[in-house]
């Protein structure tokens, strides 16, 4: 922060990091005159101006000087480590010891002097922002490999969709089959399994059945002794939201003008209590946020191939030897990304040397981010001359599922640091972190808890998708076959029965608009009635729901097949935000926390950005604000 004025005492003003480093050594003095001239109003406009080249110049002197004084301190420090030591003989252990303890030392110092003044000169090497991500955005426009800052039609993309499904009709069918085969039974026919649902009726009762159970009691039980999650977190978490939402726009020009906009100054008139004149005004300075500029984006997804957009931090600072880039990946769209979700079969995968499970069409979405881009990414740390990489990887739904498998080839091995490397340079560190909305059950057990340290997924209530793989559906549709709903559909039907008898055994005075009739009704219902309708009813659900009444199809109940174990998680540290019935709370859960489908009338809305995750985002803080007016542009700074 060059910019910022660090007050040395009452008289003198440093106006770099350089200038009170310098000052502390005594290597320059006083600059309170300068500061006084600078701060003058009556001054003319010509003078300020000569004054502020002055301070250029003198700022660029002051680099040089610290350049020069870092270099005298290695020239110093080297003469030492040359001179022998007098105060102990080097031919005793003692001095052996000595010795080698003031080389330590002497060796440390130098490190230091070496990398202080690498710092500082580093400011005048690096290249400027705005070249690199112009020269960046030629590379990527350049490549042909897929529409980059720009949008193929949306026919042509439906068309290209069409034909890879009917070249690869046969291949995608073998894979939907081999997701749910391994989970039934030699005995068990896969399409007798589907055909013996019952009805529609059967999973009505289900669903009621399920919410008997999974009430907001059995939800806080369950959570009892897992961590809570910090409120503030959900600002950072709804930071990430919002950018994994643009990744949802229909345009490259809706792409970048929402990131422009994510920066817009919003000047919340909540601590001064009146309203503000500057509101809506571009926030030009003085933010910590990461401010990001679109690289490259892509609007339309193919089988395996996501929709996503790259960004690169422009305001980071100028002595960051860190070169931050901005991965969003779009989730489930069109019909590429339910091709990719459809492919749910647990391929074999090895991370860092170790064996696992992994969601196979979104693994080769994973891959597929990581080689789109690694000489993208090596153009730019060679372009901006970093040592190291920090990747920030954001998606919803299959776009955190390819987030993910695509941060863990990253930091997989030491191969994709020398790929992306300056020359192959091994010294490149790259560091990947993911934060994911309703992502698939995606990894096995062991592998999701080795991503715990950089994959945050967030999962709001009964969202179904990462519940969501072959095994659970498998089983759900066990449980439906298993589940006796007579009873329950009997009740109903009684019920609807004791309504009608009362009313029209009711010859009570009625009102018809202002008048009052005394009409009688035709007919009534007696008790023998019902019981006669209640016989045929029962003998009708015992024949749709397979009983014994019906062996034309196979029956549920007959259909012996244990529930399978499921073998695919969601990734990393898994945070679960959930209606504990007087508002939304949030804990810290393990992975296998989601091992059953959760049937509930929220499962699919809970999946929604707007109908879940925000709404539960924005309740949650209202509630702990106190206020119902709550929202998070409001209190953006």
């Amino acid at each position: 922060n060059s910019g910022t004025k660090l007050e040395s005492n009452s008289t003198t003003e440093i106006d770099t990091p350089e200038e009170a480093l310098l000052y502390k050594l005594g290597l320059i003095g006083n600059r309170s005159s300068s500061v006084s001239a600078e701060n003058n109003d009556d001054e003319p406009s010509t003078s300020k101006d000569n004054l502020h080249d002055s301070n250029i110049q003198n700022n660029t002197s002051i680099t040089r000087l610290m350049q020069s004084a870092f270099n005298k301190i290695q020239d110093e420090l080297q003469s030492s480590i040359l001179k022998p030591s007098s105060s102990t003989d080097p031919a005793t252990p003692e001095g052996i010891e000595s010795s080698f303890d003031n080389q330590q030392e002497s060796d440390a110092a130098k490190s230091f002097a070496d990398n202080v003044s690498s710092f500082f000169s580093r400011k005048s090497s690096n290249p400027d922002i705005a070249e690199i991500i112009q020269q960046a955005q030629n590379i990527a426009n350049n490549d042909g490999a897929s529409q980059t800052l720009s949008s193929s039609s949306s026919s042509s993309g439906f068309l290209s969709q069409v034909l890879y499904f009917q070249q690869n009709a046969k291949s995608i069918q073998k894979t939907l089959e081999s997701s749910f085969g391994p989970y039934i039974s030699d005995d068990i026919n896969l399409s007798d399994l589907f055909q013996s649902i019952p009805s529609i009726a059967a999973a009505h009762y289900y669903l009621e059945h399920q919410e008997s159970i999974k009430t907001p009691s059995w939800k806080r039980r369950r959570h009892r002794f897992q961590p809570s999650v910090e409120v503030m977190k959900v600002n950072e978490l709804n930071e990430a939201l919002v950018l994994s939402e643009l990744s949802y726009a229909d345009s490259v020009e809706e792409v970048r003008e929402g990131l422009e906009s994510l920066y817009d100054e919003d000047w919340s008139d909540e601590e001064s209590g009146g309203i503000s004149k500057k509101k809506g005004k571009r926030k030009t300075s003085g933010s910590n946020k990461a401010q990001w500029e679109l690289l490259f984006c892509d609007t339309q997804s193919r089988p395996n191939e996501p929709s996503h957009f790259l960004a690169i931090q422009k305001n980071a600072s100028q002595y960051d030897d860190t070169l931050h880039v901005l991965m969003v990946v779009r989730g489930t769209k069109s019909m590429g990304d339910l091709i990719t979700d459809a492919m749910m079969e647990a391929t074999d995968y090895e991370y860092d040397g170790v064996q696992g499970k992994a969601h196979v069409g979104i693994t080769r979405s994973g891959e597929y981010l990581t080689k789109r881009h690694k000489k993208l990414l090596a153009t730019l740390l060679q372009l901006s001359d970093k040592r190291k990489l920090d990747v920030t990887l954001i998606g919803h739904s299959l776009g955190a599922g390819a987030a993910t498998i695509a941060a863990m080839n990253m930091m997989d091995s030491d191969q994709f640091a020398r790929d992306i490397g300056n020359g192959g340079d091994k010294n490149v560190k790259i560091s990947a972190n993911v934060i994911g909305f309703g992502c698939p059950a995606l990894l096995s057990q062991n592998l999701s808890l080795m991503t715990k340290n950089f994959v945050t997924t967030v999962i709001a209530d009964a969202d179904v998708i990462p519940r969501m793989s072959g095994a659970t559906l498998v089983n759900l549709l066990l449980d439906l076959n298993q589940f006796e709903y007579q009873d329950l559909a009997e009740r109903d039907v009684e019920q609807a029965l004791r309504e009608l008898q009362g009313r029209f055994s009711d010859s009570s005075p009625t009102m018809v608009g202002n008048r009052q009739s005394n009409k009688q009704v035709p007919f009534s219902i007696d008790e023998d009635a019902i019981q006669k309708v209640m016989g045929y009813v029962h003998r009708s659900i015992d024949k749709v729901s397979g009983g014994e009444g019906d062996m034309s199809k196979p029956s549920g109940k007959n259909m012996a097949a244990d529930k399978m174990i499921p073998c695919l998680f969601p990734p990393g540290t898994c945070i679960h935000f959930y209606r504990d019935g007087s508002g939304i709370d949030g804990a810290y859960v393990p992975c296998t926390f989601f091992d059953e489908i959760d049937v509930a009338r929220t499962m699919v809305d809970d999946h929604l950005i707007s109908s879940g995750y925000r709404k539960i985002f924005l309740n949650m803080m209202r509630d702990f604000h106190k206020d119902d007016h709550f929202s998070f542009e409001r209190r953006r700074t």
